[in-house]
């Protein structure tokens, strides 16, 4: 159905959409990988990461930082290094400072330094609930689950997953790009050229439009006519709402249809796409049909897909605002983006700690990715890693010392070290969020 212009399913609360203004303070998206620009010193590299945690009390995030600062501690470990690498534009001529081709459709590696990859701590999804249920965080502008995706507001983000009809048309759109970025080939994909890319890519990473008459908000996806007579045929929609618009980490999400909708808690780990990994003069798509802008990622363990696309690779929540004057006032971020998460299938498993490593064909800014247990084997390259912070004392020390290949005894065996370490895992597990 319409809602202010905006086709959406059947359980979004239309009159929170027209009368939301959560778009005015969205924080634009930033690539924390800054892969365009040199870093800075070493001396600022982070060895853990808290931004799951903005937004949530002070006292609770130093307590999950100190935790784990203090199990990294107790196995003596040194940190873990990445070689790291930007793009630098290649030019025509020294006198000519036009790039030969832009970023991301083309990349021109350098390499920076190697850099701490750091451990991202997060919340588990009932800790994120507690508090987002509690007094104080409404008072702050938390969503609760209950109603993040219903009354979605004006800013989300939403995937459709679809099987193109024969009223279907080629949707104006652009496939997602790489944080801070956008497609410069963007002809390639215009529907005046004749291209069918969506319609057999059969995925939209649904961004605002304003293209209708009176300049009011709009979505592409209505050239799918999905659901009509002889439209197209949708086969999953996933959206996703931040709980708090300041928290790049946290992601209220929903798969499936209107009535059969899977919501949980997400994490978003790294950005979903690089740079092209197949030349411009190549088709626009892949053997595979997969976006050729998208880092690949392989998780033996638990891989959910809707047809080919990865059920785990989720639309970032950007603004929608309600008419193209207020678009142009706030300057909001019109690309879509797609982040890597983790689903609610992590935090129910055993394993605690994730890492993600680099594939074997991954490339400089084109990388291919495996995410796996920290416990499990593997010589690959570490990219990233995620923990969850309320994890007991005796499996978190086993698990990091997989992680880094050292014995864990010593740790294990010591009544004071662990001692200490049950202490501020129970700060953690009994900290009061609910009030």
């Amino acid at each position: 159905m319409l809602c202010g212009g905006i086709i959406v399913t059947s359980n979004v609360n239309c009159s929170a959409m027209e009368n939301d203004a959560r778009y005015t303070h969205i924080v634009r998206v930033r690539d924390p990988e800054r892969r365009q620009e040199r870093l800075g010193r070493s001396e600022d590299d982070k060895r853990v990461d808290v931004t799951a945690f903005v937004g949530m009390p002070e006292a609770y995030s130093a307590v999950a930082s100190e935790f784990v600062e203090s199990a990294l501690s107790v196995i003596n470990a040194a940190p873990i290094t990445r070689r790291r690498y930007y793009h630098r534009d290649r030019v025509r001529a020294p006198d000519d400072k036009m790039p030969l081709q832009p970023y991301p459709d083309a990349v021109n590696p350098v390499y920076d330094r190697d850099v701490i990859v750091p451990f991202v701590i997060l919340p588990r999804p009932d800790a994120v609930e507690s508090w987002s249920a509690s007094n104080e965080a409404r008072a702050l502008g938390w969503m609760s689950d209950g109603n993040s995706v219903k009354n979605r507001g004006s800013v989300y983000g939403r995937t459709v997953i679809f099987e193109a009809g024969k009223r279907s048309k080629n949707p104006k759109s652009l496939p997602a790009s790489p944080f801070e970025t956008n497609i410069p080939s963007w002809d390639l994909y215009a529907p005046e050229n004749d291209t069918t890319f969506f319609l057999e890519l059969g995925k939209m990473v649904v961004t605002p439009n304003y293209d209708s008459p009176g300049r009011i908000l709009m979505d592409h996806s209505g050239d799918l006519h999905l659901g009509e007579k002889e439209g197209a045929k949708l086969l999953g929609e996933i959206v996703t709402v931040p709980p708090y618009l300041q928290n790049s980490r946290l992601r209220w999400a929903s798969i499936g249809g209107s009535s059969n909708a899977r919501r949980f808690l997400a994490y978003s780990l790294l950005d979903g796409n690089g740079a092209r990994r197949t030349e411009i003069s190549e088709e626009a798509g892949t053997s595979s049909w997969i976006s050729p802008y998208v880092r690949p990622l392989v998780c033996d363990r638990h891989q959910p897909r809707i047809k080919q696309h990865d059920a785990l690779l989720l639309p970032t929540p950007m603004g929608w605002p309600p008419t193209l004057k207020a678009q142009e006032r706030t300057r909001l971020d019109e690309s879509a983006h797609e982040e890597w998460c983790l689903d609610d299938w992590f935090p129910a498993q055993k394993d605690a700690c994730w890492v993600i490593r680099e594939a074997e064909d991954s490339k400089p800014l084109q990388e291919s990715f495996l995410l796996m247990p920290a416990s499990e084997k593997s010589d690959r390259p570490v990219f990233f890693i995620a923990l969850f912070a309320e994890t007991e004392p005796k499996q978190l020390v086993k698990e990091l010392a997989a992680l880094y290949k050292v014995s864990p005894d010593k740790a294990l065996n010591s009544p004071e070290t662990m001692a200490r370490l049950q202490a501020l895992y129970e700060k953690i597990r009994d900290f009061p969020l609910d009030k």
